[in-house]
């Protein structure tokens, strides 16, 4: 579909017809603007939410490399073999995660902002469409107007002359907006069934993206941990059998945060 007019944003509603097109065509008209008008903000939405996540995966990378160049420049980590070798290898797996995130950015903005931003433009298109649409409308009504004038003068030669081509000339336009009105609703509802074609790819591939993304996070993070397990600067290994019940996990964690609690560098509250 080739609108082949300037693009603005998509906001003035159709124009009535003045009687040109019956009251089914305006309405269908109208629906179809204010469905794609609709289409038009979720797009808008989509677009912004696939920025802010990006943007998201990205804060949460640089923080992580943070916090474990942060560890890492601890003289105290260094002091004990087995936390240095995690904290080594945990700043590792974060600068991977890293580049899993940059790669995830990349293939999101082409894959979905991109495509997504020139879809954007075909609603400034339609509404270039549509205000050529309402200016046909708008050269039509003085001839219109002018019509009815004449009908009340004296029927001389030359009246009659004018008369006749008035008509004539509303004929001609009246069917040039006529068929400039089916061609925009045709094109709109074009637009609007083929949203769906349109669109799903780029959902899919986003699904893809988060799916590589959480999946070489998953593959990391379980090495870092099969890693730290098996040390060998570790001098008591973990049994790695089964996984604790939540109970004991609870527990454990209620009896560090007591241990924590009691040292002195914790202020009472």
């Amino acid at each position: 579909m080739n609108w082949g007019l300037k693009r603005n944003q998509l906001h003035s509603r159709p124009s009535p017809s003045g009687g040109m097109c019956t009251i089914a065509e305006e309405a269908d008209i109208d629906y179809a603007f204010l469905r794609l008008q609709k289409l038009e903000e979720t797009n808008r939405t989509v677009q912004k939410e696939c920025k802010n996540l990006r943007d998201s995966f990205s804060a949460l990378a640089r923080s992580e490399q943070k916090l474990t160049a942060g560890l890492s420049s601890c003289n105290q980590v260094y002091e004990e073999e087995t936390f240095r070798a995690l904290v080594e290898e945990y700043h590792s797996v974060a600068k991977q995660m890293s580049d899993s995130s940059k790669q995830f950015s990349d293939v999101v903005q082409i894959t979905v902002n991109d495509p997504l931003k020139k879809l954007a433009t075909e609603f400034g298109s339609a509404q270039g469409a549509i205000k050529k649409r309402d200016q046909m409308i708008t050269d039509l009504l003085p001839v219109r107007r002018q019509l009815e004038k004449m009908k009340d003068k004296e029927r001389t030669g030359t009246n009659i002359a004018r008369t006749e081509q008035l008509k004539r000339s509303l004929a001609v336009m009246e069917g040039e907006f006529k068929g400039t009105n089916k061609q925009l609703l045709n094109d709109m509802n074009t637009m609007l069934e083929l949203r769906a074609d349109y669109i799903e790819p780029s959902l899919l591939a986003l699904i893809r993206a988060e799916t590589n993304y959480y999946g070489e996070c998953t593959k990391l993070f379980n090495s870092l941990v099969l890693h730290s397990d098996t040390s060998p600067y570790r001098t008591s290994p973990r049994v790695t059998k089964s996984e604790p019940a939540a109970s004991e996990l609870e527990a454990r964690f209620n009896q560090d945060m007591q241990a924590i609690r009691a040292l002195s560098i914790v202020a009472d509250k």
